[in-house]
């Protein structure tokens, strides 16, 4: 018994040149680009300080930081948000704070946010409320390619002079 070709269940393909040089080119077809743009650069200091006769004190405390962040891609950004906590054993604790935004850096452009925060003395150190903290700054933005974010951990302490 004889079954005709339409009827093989895994009759071979005939592949042609002509159709091999039609997918090859096909696959290779321009993609958008998709190449991760150059980091901000991002910078964070204290602004305010604890008074003499306060710095040994326990509880709540209000502190006032400036994030300066600077466009180093090519391509306009817009911060979006602003995350910050302490991390570890420090004069105060931060806990996590967010600041939405809504900024448009050019390429090339720099800006600065000022803003406080509410921190908690637990422990007084040696130096006191204007002893070093270790804080992780997550900055979201968007770019032409999406949504992305850059993460620093940076000390800071008060300035001497500061308030």
């Amino acid at each position: 018994m004889r079954t005709s070709k339409s009827l093989r269940p895994f009759a071979p393909l005939r592949v042609t040149k002509l159709a091999l040089l039609l997918v090859g080119c096909a696959s290779a077809a321009p993609h958008q680009q998709t190449a991760p743009l150059k980091e901000p650069e991002i910078h964070i200091s204290q602004l305010s300080d604890v008074s003499d006769v306060a710095r040994h004190i326990t509880g709540g405390i209000s502190v006032q930081y400036r994030v300066e962040v600077a466009n180093l891609a090519n391509q306009p950004i817009t911060i979006k948000r602003i995350d910050l906590v302490s991390l570890g054993p420090g004069a105060y604790t931060l806990r996590p704070t967010s600041y939405p935004l809504n900024a448009a850096l050019k390429p090339g452009e720099e800006t600065a946010f000022q803003f406080w925060a509410p921190a908690v003395i637990d422990d007084p150190t040696i130096l006191g409320a204007n002893g070093p903290v270790t804080l992780r700054l997550t900055v979201q933005y968007d770019t032409p390619y999406g949504g992305t974010q850059s993460i620093v951990v940076q000390q800071v302490h008060a300035l001497p002079g500061a308030n």
